[in-house]
């Protein structure tokens, strides 16, 4: 046996060291494999957590958009009012009770039912006049005043941003509509919506559970930021809130210094945040959609930490079993991260699903969509998440094609967001749909880089439908309101308009235009001896008869008022006028209508009293005189001639002479 001291002097076999050697190797190996194990799957989480950060910030920007939207489509209907300004129009000409109360009662409608918190009637100086609740003294706030002034000048609504005014004691966002009488500014009316209840309850949205994520509006004034609405942390009013541009580091300020989708920063706290950046379209809007760093990746990143630990410390006492170990739990947590991810990937579908919403993803390399299932359902396209350029292009409705490849093409070419609606064909059935696209760009369109488009499409063929039809519905009732109900031929409203387009036509074509002024011979009488639903039966028929006797464009009868009625006959001289009237006045008497009370006749007849507007010589009579000197003119005149008629017996035509222009006395 040897002794101590041999032993010690014993060196170690060769075998030790390489094992020793293939040993450390083994472990460097292992913590280098653990180590980038946990980086990309480190970066994968990453990944899945900013595409639903992403998806969140795009869904809660279609819906802010389209509350604008709303907004001024409502806006525009009621630009388009005529008959809504028409109403104005008198109250402003004749006050009194008998003209407010269908202005009230149409603003109290718009406060109801359009969900607006007030709606003012204001003339084109910014005073308020009237609310649903009555008359009002006062003056709009400055901002509205001058909106008002954009509106009436460009003839269109004119949005005011949300805001915070002593006039209210509320933020409130703010729709000036113009309205015009004919070429006529009345003024206007202000529109206010409370933001709080109409706007940051859809900020207030968010799909899981979270102590820290957030979504709010910003807008930039002048070097700051100012924050449109209230924060989660933050106990003060909304709008009070600006950031300096000087502080780089924050979301908000990175959104308007460029940066778009996915961006890391600290908030107003200091706190580490993971932000979806996205511009509204159409607005000075950019939404922020942001949570905690920590509370996004912290939890993952301890656990893969401790992970990484356990199996370190036991790759150094056994390394096969270490290695086993770390294996299951590794695949326990992909387990686990892929059934979250189907959770939330399955609530996000259904979400799409209830709202028609798919989502699609543009691959500009390699000319490819990528289109989510409810997309796909949309455009009736097979089960296959990806299709070529050609089969999307296909599926396009033939009449905007063109000008959707255009607008597609415009904004790949500018890095501009994308938001259109057009038609579609489906390939599997061949319906139209009508679909609404929102998209932004991601990534570089450099040479070895790609660029994506991604976004979503909605299915909006419903509410085209229910447009259509309320366009449909508004014709008919413009058509009723200018129409005599008993007579069925235009009323004096119909007359009074169609009259002064048809002035404006003729100064400026340089055409004839001629007005009959009919009236029924001893109607009164007509009326006491056969009594009025006989009388009424009388002015059906001869109404029949006058409209019996026009066919050309353009031309027009219309019940004057009572027993009078005019015709309207564009392109028509004076000549050709009483050649009209002589043909009207006998299909009258051709009706052989009795009338026995008629002073030396059996039957109803007419007086006509005919005018023309000849546009050369009134121009050279009258070169400042506008449409409506003319029209009122022309109105006169035939009302002139109709009583030189009636007064030389009636039952006959005459035309209007004009009086002889006195002579000057020469000296």
């Amino acid at each position: 046996m040897p002794s101590l001291r041999v032993l010690r002097q014993r060196k170690a076999p060769p075998w030790f060291w390489w094992g020793l050697g293939l040993g450390l190797l083994l472990l460097a190996l292992a913590v280098w494999a653990l180590l980038s194990t946990y980086r990309e799957r480190e970066q994968r989480f990453r990944h899945q957590v900013e595409g639903e950060l992403q998806a969140i910030g795009q869904l809660q920007v279609r819906s802010v958009a389209e509350w604008r939207e709303r907004q001024t489509s409502q806006a525009m209907g009621l630009a388009d009012d005529s008959a809504f300004a028409q109403l104005v129009a008198r109250w402003i000409q004749l006050p009194g009770l008998e003209q407010e109360a269908p202005v009230r009662e149409r603003l109290r409608i718009l406060e109801e039912r359009s969900l607006y918190t007030a709606a003012y009637l204001m003339d084109a100086r910014g005073n308020l006049l009237l609310t649903s609740g009555g008359e009002v003294l006062g003056l709009a706030p400055q901002a509205e005043i001058n909106a008002l002034t954009r509106a009436l000048a460009q003839d269109e609504p004119v949005l005011v941003e949300p805001r915070g005014d002593a006039f209210f004691a509320f933020p409130f966002f703010s729709v000036l509509v113009p309205l015009y009488d004919g070429s006529t500014a009345l003024g206007g009316i202000w529109l206010v919506k409370d933001v709080r209840a109409t706007l940051y309850p859809i900020l207030d949205f968010w799909p899981t559970r979270s102590q820290t994520a957030e979504s709010f509006l910003v807008q930039r004034t002048g070097e700051e930021v100012l924050v449109l609405s209230p924060l989660k942390h933050r106990p003060d009013p909304p709008m009070t809130l600006r950031l300096s541009m000087s502080h780089t580091d924050n979301p908000a300020v990175q959104a308007f210094s460029g940066s778009r989708g996915i961006v890391y920063g600290r908030d107003d706290r200091g706190q580490p945040v993971l932000a979806a950046v996205n511009a509204v379209p159409d607005t000075p809007w950019v939404l922020i959609s942001q949570v905690h760093v920590k509370e996004a990746l912290g939890g993952h990143l301890q656990r893969e930490w401790l992970a990484l630990s356990l199996p370190v410390s036991l790759v150094v006492v056994l390394a096969g079993l270490a290695t086993t170990y770390w294996q299951w739990r590794a695949r326990r947590r992909e387990s686990a991260l892929k059934q979250e991810l189907e959770r939330n990937m399955r609530w996000l579908e259904s979400a799409q699903q209830a709202a028609s919403v798919g989502f699609f993803a543009w691959d500009a390399q390699n000319q490819e969509f990528f289109l989510s299932r409810i997309a796909r359902q949309i455009y009736g396209l097979p089960a296959t998440g990806r299709i070529g350029l050609r089969t999307w292009v296909d599926a396009l409705h033939p009449d905007d094609r063109k000008s959707v490849l255009a607008r597609h093409g415009k904004s790949l070419e500018e890095r501009l967001p994308l938001s259109a609606q057009y038609r579609i064909v489906r390939p599997c059935d061949r319906q139209q749909r009508w679909i609404q696209v929102w998209g932004e760009f991601e990534g570089q369109a450099t040479p070895g880089g790609n660029a994506w488009l991604t976004g979503t499409v909605q299915d909006i063929t419903e509410r085209k439908q229910t447009e259509e039809q309320l366009a449909s519905y508004r014709a008919a009732l413009e058509t009723q309101v200018r129409m005599d109900p008993l007579t069925l031929v235009a009323n004096r409203r119909a007359l009074d308009e169609t009259l002064a387009s048809e002035c404006k036509r003729a100064l400026r074509g340089g055409a004839p235009l001629a007005l009959l002024m009919i009236d029924v011979d001893h109607f009164k009488a007509y009326n006491d001896h056969y009594g009025h639903v006989q009388g009424d039966q009388c002015l059906r028929q001869v109404a029949q008869a006058l409209s019996a006797s026009v066919g050309r464009e353009g031309e027009m009868v219309a019940r004057y008022g009572g027993e009078e009625f005019a015709v309207l006959l564009p392109h028509t001289t004076l000549e050709q006028a009483v050649e009209q009237a002589e043909r009207v006045r006998h299909s009258i008497s051709a009706l052989g209508l009795a009338h026995a009370c008629a002073p030396g006749g059996q039957h109803v007849t007419v007086s006509i009293g005919v005018a023309c507007l000849e546009p050369h010589h009134h121009a050279l009579a009258n070169p400042s005189a506008d449409v409506g000197v003319a029209a009122h003119a022309l109105l006169e005149q035939a009302d002139s001639a109709l009583y030189e008629a009636k007064k030389a017996g009636r039952d006959r035509v005459t035309a209007y002479t004009a009086p002889p222009v006195p002579h000057a006395v020469e000296a």
